[in-house]
């Protein structure tokens, strides 16, 4: 986990973790840039444009639709009724994500709620056909778990430009996908991967948290997935993320809550603690297993 306040570094550390994962272990690194940021900080990248490199939206996981529910804000019939049109539908025959919208607005209504519940949630889903939107995702992939690991370069941090989706909705259901999509494939092909998630309130809030990344947290280190989850605010995120990571790197922080939460999870002193909202762009407070105590460091 790496935190806080707005210009404190935490992306310049991100960027130098990347580097050296990269460099010198030979492993694979994925950025989820927010903000489109990260090509201005690092030396050699590999761009991924999510327009060209489409997700496949349903593939037979009951997580699929988690993921969807959270982030389009489903109600729990809108949910149902998803579930049950794609136990229904034959998605290799409608093969656009159109034409699946058209499948939902004519589907037979079987009972008075269901008009209702059908036009809501034909109207959610419409988001993602708007535009250049429909670019971004599939009904069928099936070169998906073959393809997604070419994308990924082997020698320099491969940064995936979220920035260039305007909608904020569509932003976070591309970035969960593929989140999602990335670490399926990479523990299928049992291969070692780093994962920066940037501005991870988007997913990991306490409000509105997406399930299957939350599950990922607790269950991918043992897999050799790395994540690395980073926010400007550890109070506004679940608690999964101050449990389960190991290393955390906090930078200036300014909020109580936050403050709050770390002297907590840290067990720091309270001359250390103090000193946060006042230590340099750059510094940190390091805490990891193999260190007994928690020390102040400066990122290169």
């Amino acid at each position: 986990m790496i935190t806080g306040t707005t210009g404190s570094g935490k992306t310049r550390t991100a960027s130098t973790i990347a580097n050296r994962v990269t460099s010198e272990l030979n492993t694979r690194v994925v950025i989820l840039d927010w903000h489109s940021e990260y090509s201005y900080l690092l030396d050699r990248y590999k761009l991924v444009d999510p327009y060209s490199n489409p997700l496949q939206l349903f593939t037979g996981d009951p997580n699929d639709i988690s993921v969807i529910s959270s982030v389009m804000e489903l109600t729990p019939p809108q949910e149902y009724l998803l579930e049950k049109i794609l136990r229904k539908v034959n998605l290799d025959k409608l093969r656009s994500l159109d034409l699946f919208l058209d499948y939902i607005e004519n589907y037979s209504e079987e009972s008075n709620w269901m008009k209702e519940t059908k036009l809501a949630l034909h109207r959610k889903l419409s988001l993602l056909i708007r535009g250049k939107y429909y670019l971004l995702f599939k009904l069928q992939d099936p070169e998906l778990y073959q393809t997604i690991i070419t994308k990924i370069s082997e020698d320099k941090p491969s940064i995936i430009d979220l920035g260039k989706i305007l909608d904020i909705n569509v932003r976070k259901l591309y970035a969960g996908f593929f989140l999602k999509r990335i670490v399926d494939t990479f523990i299928s092909a049992k291969m070692p991967l780093v994962i920066i998630v940037e501005e991870a309130q988007n997913y990991l809030s306490k409000t509105q948290a997406i399930k299957p990344i939350c599950d990922m947290l607790r269950e991918v280190r043992k897999f050799n997935i790395g994540l690395i989850i980073i926010s400007q605010s550890i109070s506004q995120l679940v608690e999964d993320v101050a449990v389960n990571t190991n290393t955390k790197i906090i930078h200036s922080l300014k909020s109580k809550q936050d403050l709050e939460i770390v002297e907590k999870a840290l067990y720091l002193d309270y001359d250390v603690l103090t000193s946060l909202p006042y230590i340099e762009p750059g510094e940190a407070i390091y805490s990891t297993p193999t260190i007994k105590k928690p020390v102040l460091i400066k990122i290169e």
